[in-house]
């Protein structure tokens, strides 16, 4: 949903917010791995720092040169792996060395803790990252439906021969994360009552298990780790045509971001994997697939289209997502700021962009107003765009199907 997805960033995640500190084989989040992350006893854990290459920059070079790293005192090597065999956590504390051959660092004491937290009482879900990229990254959407990420223990209603990639969590009663060693797990499928078969990472990716199954199938994920094996999901075919209603939020920042069109069947229950397709009735957009493991009832939305503005301009779009009688229309809005250093390069704009087509009966989208507001600076390195987020509540305009 958010473009962070697409680009793989990584920021800073320690608790000074200066480094970020790469966890592998233990996986927290796909969204985000903060200090004082619980994770499972008995997993290890890889602590691999690195510094901002720039201020501007969100890639990350090691730290070697300009931190003493320890645990508890003792010397440690970045990158080196501890194992959580105890009740206790682990923190390691990196402190600056004089001869860090960075130019004008300013770099201070800092740290980062993982606690313990035994298998008993736990259980594991899919996690819908994209969802969580999208508020981790811009904190408000366009409306916020409780079953924007269903329960836990709701099934995943899936439209057969539709491959979903998702990531796995460990969450406790409150559903709570916890880390789990990736190299010590296995994720298994369990369908028609035949054995428990283990799922391979889908290929290419770091953290996506493939999610399927065929017409009238049922299928069980669990998670082995730990001694212990875990619920996920339960996941059942569900035909496109059992779709009854069509809704779209949309995440922006100081520019559109992406958006979901959430179907859901006649109880009112979340379809995933049917065959929407987008559109603009008005404006002009640069709307992209985000991944073939993506549903496409996601889209990633970007304002590509148009020159950088030589003064602030306010710009608008009306996204509309269909699928089959279905429909829903999103009215948004941004202001575009002239860019902080102008570029010989003529402008080009993206290939994915769209004009809007508009709409037969174009009578306007009613009489309820805009509502903007804007969200505080995320403070990850290399996200220095995020500083303003400006959120259009949008006005929309639904159609259903006759009865």
């Amino acid at each position: 949903m958010s473009s962070a997805a697409a680009l793989g960033c990584t920021g800073a995640n320690s608790e000074e917010g200066q480094m970020h500190v790469s966890l592998a084989p233990l996986f927290y989040s796909a969204v985000n791995q903060p200090s004082g992350l619980r994770a499972l006893q008995g997993s290890t854990v890889c602590f691999d720092a690195g510094l901002p290459d720039s201020p501007d920059d969100g890639g990350f070079d090691g730290i070697e040169g300009c931190f003493d790293m320890a645990i508890a005192g003792v010397p440690f090597v970045d990158a080196d792996c501890v194992t959580l065999d105890g009740p206790s956590g682990v923190q390691v504390d990196y402190t600056p060395r004089a001869d860090c051959a960075i130019e004008e660092a300013e770099l201070f004491l800092d740290r980062f803790r993982v606690e313990v937290v035994p298998v008993d009482g736990l259980r594991a879900r899919l996690e819908w990252h994209l969802e969580h990229l999208a508020e981790h990254f811009g904190e408000r959407l366009t409306s916020r439906p409780a079953d924007l990420i269903p329960g836990a223990d709701e099934p995943l209603r899936l439209v057969p021969d539709f491959t979903v990639g998702f990531p796995v969590n460990v969450i406790d009663a409150a559903g709570e994360r916890v880390g789990w060693d990736l190299s010590q797990g296995r994720v298994l499928e369990t369908k028609g009552g035949g054995p428990a078969r283990p799922l391979a990472l889908l290929e290419d990716t770091d953290v996506l298990w493939p999610v399927r199954v065929g017409p009238g199938e049922t299928s069980t994920i669990t998670l082995e780790v730990a001694g212990a094996v875990l619920p996920v999901a339960t996941v059942v075919a569900t035909p496109a045509e059992a779709a009854a209603s069509l809704e779209i939020v949309a995440a922006l920042a100081d520019a559109p971001l992406g958006a979901r069109a959430i179907v859901r069947d006649a109880e009112g229950r979340v379809l995933v994997g049917a065959p929407v397709t987008w559109s603009l009735v008005e404006g002009e957009l640069a709307l992209t697939t985000i991944s073939e493991f993506t549903p496409p009832e996601y889209t990633m939305i970007a304002d590509d289209c148009a020159p950088p503005p030589t003064a602030p301009e306010s710009r608008r779009a009306v996204l509309r997502a269909q699928l089959g009688a279905l429909s829903d229309e999103l009215e948004i809005e941004w202001t575009v700021k002239p860019p902080e250093e102008t570029s010989d390069e003529p402008f080009s704009p993206d290939p994915a962009c769209q004009r809007g087509t508009g709409r037969a009966d174009d009578g306007g989208l009613g009489d309820r107003g805009c509502n903007c507001a804007t969200g505080p600076q995320d403070g990850r390195a290399g996200w220095a765009w995020l500083a303003a987020l400006t959120w259009m509540i949008g006005r929309r305009r639904r159609t259903s199907p006759a009865r």
